[in-house]
């Protein structure tokens, strides 16, 4: 019986203030969308980048003179460094059949002659592979005899790793906005049901109602506007999944991320009416009781 008052009162309360809820739950639906859209983009890129950095090939290349003895020498000074993973002599001839699987064209065709210098692949341990000390690995080791260029893709790096502080950034603020944006709207909703139904609250009180009892159906109002608002979130975060995955072939999703977005989504949402509301409907009961 006190649960169906209970909730009873509950749908009575978001029907009444329907255009708020409504308000509320598209907030909520709104803000899951994007900060979940964030979330997901933040996590594909550090993904990216870390792999980028775990595959990094920094190349050395040596001057047209230079020999593989050469190569073997400049070899053992970067190991001194203490920061390599691994080292690898590449010779014109291994650089000839290297070009040749890239381009499908056999150097000696071309030019008559083998033109590609001897080249040392250099891996360095994973920790290292930021901007800053690629640089200055990059500069120290150009400066060695017998080195002609470095190349590594230092410009790939660099944009990565400034996108994901932008994003990282950019969803902060977002989330700080939302959160502020939500929590008004949930307030704002569960303050018009309380004071709505000011009367009823007191006269429950000097019955005996606990404060649970007496709470419990703005709590849930919350709630369910949460509910309702991440429902709507998760529907349109598998739309555009699954319109994104038909419109590029190499992307795929799989069914459990599609489970994984409806469970996390729904789960947020009610947490968040949840726990707005309950602080807010233990605010505004309080100033019932106090002007009682």
């Amino acid at each position: 019986m006190k649960l169906r008052f209970v909730l009873r009162q509950t749908l009575n309360n978001l029907w009444r203030e329907r255009t708020p809820a409504t308000a509320s739950v598209l907030t909520i639906g709104i803000a899951l969308v994007i900060l979940i859209s964030l979330f997901e983009v933040s996590i594909s890129l550090y993904r990216n980048l870390n792999d980028l950095k775990q595959n990094m090939v920094i190349e050395v290349y040596l001057e047209a003179s230079r020999t593989e003895n050469d190569a073997a020498g400049i070899s053992a000074q970067l190991s001194d460094y203490g920061t390599i993973e691994r080292i690898r002599v590449i010779s014109k001839e291994a650089a000839a059949e290297i070009f040749e699987k890239e381009f499908g064209e056999n150097i000696y065709d071309i030019l008559k002659e083998n033109p590609l210098p001897v080249m040392i692949e250099v891996r360095l341990q994973s920790e290292y592979n930021h901007p800053d000390y690629l640089a200055l690995f990059k500069k120290q080791v150009e400066a060695l005899p017998g080195v002609d260029e470095v190349h590594y893709r230092h410009v790939l790096v660099e944009k990565l790793e400034s996108l994901t502080q932008a994003v990282l950034i950019s969803g902060l603020a977002v989330l700080i906005v939302l959160v502020f944006a939500m929590n008004l709207l949930i307030r704002n909703t569960i303050k018009l049901s309380v004071y709505a139904r000011r009367d009823q609250i007191a006269i429950m009180k000097i019955l005996g109602a606990g404060n649970l009892f007496i709470r419990l159906p703005y709590i849930l109002e919350g709630a369910f506007e949460g509910l309702f608002g991440g429902m709507m979130a998760a529907a349109g975060l598998i739309l555009a999944h699954k319109f994104i995955a038909d419109s590029f072939e190499a992307i795929r999703f799989s069914l459990s991320v599609y489970k994984m977005l409806w469970i996390v989504t729904i789960s947020v949402g009610i947490l968040i009416g949840f726990f707005v509301s309950a602080a807010a409907v233990g605010h505004f009961v309080q100033k019932i009781y106090a002007k009682k």
